[in-house]
């Protein structure tokens, strides 16, 4: 099955947003015993719909890479996990 390069970066980018929600929710519930609430845990979601809407249409600009935005999604992923254990 052949998947076109645009829905395999999609994709991409999902996974690794989906990966650092799950990741972070499940660090701070049982690794580190935080109490966080629903919008902490899903604040890797909100870079992907950023990158959704602003790094898709943006041709021909930085936010055009995907790599930028999963680089983001893990930054910001890190910094809230730091923020709530904080």
């Amino acid at each position: 099955m052949h998947i076109p390069d645009e829905v395999a970066v999609d994709l991409r980018v999902a996974a690794v947003a989906a990966g650092c929600t799950v990741a972070l929710s499940l660090a701070l519930r049982y690794g580190l015993g935080v109490s966080a609430s629903p919008l902490l845990r899903l604040s890797p979601v909100a870079v992907y719909f950023g990158y959704l809407f602003l790094g898709k249409g943006s041709t021909g600009s930085a936010f055009e890479n995907p790599r930028l935005w999963m680089l983001l999604t893990v930054a910001v992923t890190v910094g809230t996990g730091a923020y709530a254990v904080a």
